[in-house]
């Protein structure tokens, strides 16, 4: 009895030790990252060399981080970052070149894995869990894949060299830009089946799309430019802006910006009730259309039509345009901040031939 006694003594002192030694479990303390609140630039870096960076600039700081991707995963990102893309926390990197799409966590810019299986990868959108990557390669295609798993799920035949996507009233769009050949059409996706359901004629190679207001969609057509053997033109078509309806996705506007300048990139105002339009290999500065007009009126530049930009964006708080400046493509470029009225704010160094800027 006493034996049994002892035994039951020493087991409860034992535990009441052992409940006294451990320690309550402390919190779990999340972090944010130091890419929170800011955006993000894509250099596209020199053609042929593993030199694509980002860059990110910091509101509150008004300051510039370059290298990013290679400081935080020891790794350089690739070559040729044709552009960037936004969605459920992660940054996809469309690197041209690298047949290859990399990805990072938005606020830390950890590398998130990647999508592979790609040919001259170029824009990208997305809608209801998956990835539409607009190609060059296979004459022009998209690629659909999984957002949970960067896995492809299909391809799809759209036009020659496919450049940016959107969605619209619940579909893809796709301007199909021509690579170095030509076309003229804009594919319509349906994401249910994944099939090209409707092609509309625009003008000759369409780059850039932007939604307005009035749910309408304007498109910037670069034109058709031929060159002869000594890379002289010998033929040329009007650059373009042309307007389609956001329901049914018909032409129901044409506006010819010039018969020999040819601009290739677009954005929408703060409020959606201008288009600014301009960049690109020469074409001088950013010009600004109301959507309302019914003509192309007699324009000058909003922003310094002495300087040609690689490409800009517009801030969808603010409404500042971040305009940028690639130099001789072999150094580093400058991102110039400018207020929505066109007034230069600030310049910055960034990386090698900036490209875009993309706002979390």
């Amino acid at each position: 009895m006493k034996t049994r006694f002892n035994y039951l003594l020493w087991t409860m002192l034992i535990i009441t030790f052992i409940t006294g030694c451990v320690k309550e479990q402390d919190p779990i303390i999340i972090q944010q990252g130091p890419y929170v609140n800011g955006v993000f630039i894509s250099n596209e870096g020199t053609f042929g060399l593993e030199n694509a960076s980002v860059s990110f600039y910091d509101f509150a700081g008004d300051s510039i981080q370059n290298l990013i991707y290679s400081k935080v995963n020891k790794n350089p990102l690739g070559k040729v970052l044709q552009s960037m893309y936004i969605t459920g926390g992660k940054v996809f990197m469309m690197c041209n070149l690298s047949d290859t799409v990399f990805t990072a966590y938005t606020d830390n810019f950890i590398e998130g894995g990647f999508v592979a299986g790609l040919s001259s990868p170029r824009y990208m959108t997305s809608y209801n869990g998956k990835g539409y990557i607009t190609q060059w390669g296979e004459n022009g295609v998209v690629k659909v894949f999984d957002l949970s798993t960067n896995n492809i799920l299909r391809t799809v035949k759209v036009g020659m060299g496919p450049e940016q996507a959107i969605v619209a009233n619940g579909s893809v769009l796709v301007c199909n830009g021509g690579a170095y050949d030509h076309d003229s059409t804009i594919s319509v996706i349906d994401p249910v089946t994944d099939k090209v359901v409707q092609t509309v004629f625009v003008g000759d190679n369409p780059k850039e799309m932007v939604m307005d207001k009035n749910n309408d969609i304007w498109v910037i057509c670069f034109g058709l430019v031929k060159y002869d053997s000594s890379f002289s033109i010998i033929a040329e078509t009007p650059s373009k802006l042309v307007r389609l309806s956001g329901q049914t996705f018909e032409k129901t506007g044409e506006y010819i910006i010039s018969a020999t300048k040819h601009p290739q990139h677009i954005d929408i105002s703060k409020d959606k009730s201008t288009v600014y339009f301009g960049g690109g290999f020469g074409f001088a500065g950013i010009f600004a259309l109301d959507v309302m007009s019914l003509t192309m009126p007699v324009i000058t530049p909003l922003v310094d039509e002495t300087k040609f930009f690689y490409g800009f964006n517009v801030n969808p708080v603010n409404g500042e345009i971040y305009a940028l400046d690639a130099t001789d493509y072999t150094t580093p470029g400058i991102l110039r901040r400018y207020s929505a009225q066109g007034t230069l704010i600030k310049q910055y160094s960034v990386g090698i031939a900036p490209n875009g800027a993309v706002f979390k």
